[in-house]
Parts: C-alpha cells; sequence; structure tokens
C-alpha cells in the first residue's frame, strides 16, 4: 500500500468514525493498525489511531479487545503525573496488578475531568479488593465521604494510576461490574428544599463546546413547558444569558452557584430538585450517583461511556439518553425531549 493511498485510508476511517459509522471505521481502523504501514508513523500518530479503535471499541461493548488498546494512555498523561514522580522519584505508573507485590501501595489520582472523577470513584471497591491505595489529594476532597482515603503526598507509594485507567486495569464490563454501593460521596444536605419543585437544567460545559447546546435553542423547551419550574444550574452565565433566562417565568438561575466549593452546591441542588436535564458533564454523574432521573443530551458520536446507539446508561439506571443523529445538530434532540417530559 503506498503512502498516500495508506494516509486517504485513516482519513476515511477518521470520517467515518466522525458520522458515526463505527462497524465500518473499526473494520478498517483493524486493517490500518494490522498493517506493515503501521509500524512505520511516528508514536504519537499510532496512539492517535490506537485511541481512536479503543473508543469505538468500548462504545461498541467488546471491552477486551478495548481495554487492551487503551493500555496506551498512560503515555500522554506523563505531563500531568511530574508532581507525584518529583514527590517520589521511585513510584512506578501501574500498567496491570501482576506488577504488585505483597503490601505495595498504589496512589490514585484525577487525570480527567471533575464527572470522570465522579464515575470512576465507584470503581474503587474492586481495587480495595486487591490491594490498599489512597486518593490523591484535589479539588474534590470535601466531596469524599472517607477523608482517610485522601493523602496530599505521593510520598511511600509503590505505584500510581489516574483514576480514568482503572476500567482498563480491571477490564471493566458494565455486564459483569454493575452492583455499586452508591456511598462514597457524602450525604447530601437538605438547605436546598425549596427547588423540589424544580427541573435542573444544565445545558454546557467548559470543557467541550461540542457537548454543549446554544442556549437560544432553549426557548421552544421553556415555552411548550411552562408548566415546569426549571432551574439553570450552571456557572458562568454571561449577561446576555442572564438576560434571556429571565424573559421566561418558569426560567429561574443562581448567581454565586459553588462559589464556596467545587460542586458542593451543585450537589445539594441535584437531590432536592424533580429530575435533571443535561448534556455530558459531571453534572449527569452527580445525578446518576444520587439516583435522580436525568434526561441525558448526547453530541453525536458521544463519549464510550454511553455506549453506541442505546437510549438507556449501562451505569446509571434512571438516565433517558437523547441522542444528536447529526453532529451540532440539537434542534430533534430538544424537540424529543419536549416530547418526553411532563
Amino acid at each position: 500500500m503506498e503512502n498516500k493511498e495508506y494516509l486517504d485510508l485513516i482519513n476515511y476511517s477518521l470520517i467515518q468514525m466522525d458520522k458515526g459509522s463505527y462497524i465500518e471505521a473499526l473494520e478498517k481502523f483493524t486493517a490500518i493498525a494490522n498493517s506493515d504501514m503501521f509500524k512505520k508513523l511516528k508514536d504519537q500518530d499510532r496512539l492517535f489511531l490506537k485511541k481512536r479503535i479503543s473508543w469505538i471499541q468500548l462504545s461498541l461493548g467488546y471491552y477486551d479487545e478495548g481495554w487492551n488498546n487503551f493500555t496506551y494512555n498512560w503515555l500522554k498523561n506523563s505531563s500531568k503525573f511530574k508532581k507525584i514522580k518529583h514527590e517520589n522519584n521511585s513510584i512506578k505508573y501501574l500498567i496491570n496488578f501482576d506488577q504488585i507485590k505483597n503490601k505495595e501501595k498504589i496512589l490514585i489520582w484525577n487525570d480527567g475531568g471533575y464527572g470522570d472523577y465522579i464515575y470512576q470513584l465507584r470503581l474503587l471497591k474492586y481495587i480495595k479488593k486487591i490491594t490498599s491505595f489512597q486518593i490523591y489529594t484535589s479539588k474534590m476532597d470535601h466531596l469524599i465521604r472517607d477523608k482517610k482515603t485522601i493523602t496530599s503526598t505521593s510520598k511511600h507509594y509503590d505505584w500510581h494510576l489516574p483514576l480514568n485507567e482503572i476500567p482498563r486495569i480491571l477490564f471493566f464490563n458494565p455486564k459483569l461490574n454493575y452492583k455499586f454501593e452508591y456511598n462514597y460521596l457524602i450525604k447530601p444536605k437538605k438547605i436546598f428544599l425549596d427547588y423540589k419543585d424544580h427541573v435542573a437544567l444544565t445545558y454546557k460545559t467548559e470543557t467541550s463546546i461540542h457537548k454543549s447546546i446554544d442556549y437560544k435553542l432553549l426557548s421552544k423547551l421553556f415555552v411548550k413547558k411552562n408548566n415546569i419550574k426549571f432551574l439553570i444550574l450552571q456557572n458562568y452565565l454571561s449577561s446576555k444569558e442572564k438576560l434571556f433566562f429571565s424573559n421566561y417565568k418558569n426560567v429561574e438561575f443562581i448567581n454565586d452557584l459553588d462559589n464556596l466549593l467545587l460542586f458542593n452546591d451543585t450537589f445539594n441542588i441535584i437531590n432536592a430538585v424533580k429530575y435533571v436535564i443535561s448534556v455530558d458533564t459531571a453534572v449527569t454523574h452527580i445525578a446518576g450517583y444520587l439516583g435522580k432521573k436525568n434526561y441525558l443530551l448526547l453530541m453525536y458520536p458521544s463519549s464510550f461511556y454511553w455506549g453506541y446507539d442505546k437510549s438507556v446508561s449501562s451505569d446509571y439506571p434512571n438516565h433517558i439518553i437523547i441522542r444528536q443523529k447529526e453532529t451540532g445538530k440539537w434542534e430533534r434532540v430538544i424537540n424529543k425531549l419536549i416530547d418526553l417530559i411532563n
């Protein structure tokens, strides 16, 4: 295969993946990875393609293959654990449990977003069965129930592992790993009970413009469902956004949300409201943890967390998934949401 033909195949596979044609994209990516040309690519290019392959495999439910291709992931995190290595130069990155010897300890640290943090903490119960661990301090410490699991140093640890690598090292499969005890966060406070008749709405995330919805598109939702009290559960509202929401009598927002501690108000508000409408961000994972009904509005294609085309979540039984049919097109999602909620 010539270089140009090979590059054309890679580009074609990426386009198919972005279109959501995962079966065809996986077939092409697999052929690419098994070719002699793949070995000649730069490390970063090989890792990029392995990442795409693992995403597709995990989305389609091919967990063993997906996590094997996810093994590369630690390489891209090397810049993130410089502080850990600086404190403890002998600490090693854990690739598999066979490396752990008797009484060796693991340091778990957050390498992803805050939603990843909430999502992956539930898997620590499986780590606990194998060896002892502690969680490296972060901005989420105040939400952890057992403060004894938190440490502010990497000294005296033999291995370290980012939270996002826990599913890989466990070969997580939601069909086999599903009996979770949702008690690893603090008990919610009953300080926002005034919002018990409201529906919380989160429409944007700071981490991705593609996951976010243009606030003006919400007008139809507010008008069609004027019998519902909506609470905008969102930080960093602009003056234009506030002015827009103020036009609707059934819409409220909170100034200085989570002003003191990250997600502290949000956590307690979600516990109080009737249900939640959210894009793919930490709010949807908090809602899942608290067992709240959550209408999850997903971009296309979405994270492998949510599978390929399911309308329910393998992780959170009270989630109802509404997906884009075409990347960037939210109108159909909002229309379906209007049909489903009451």
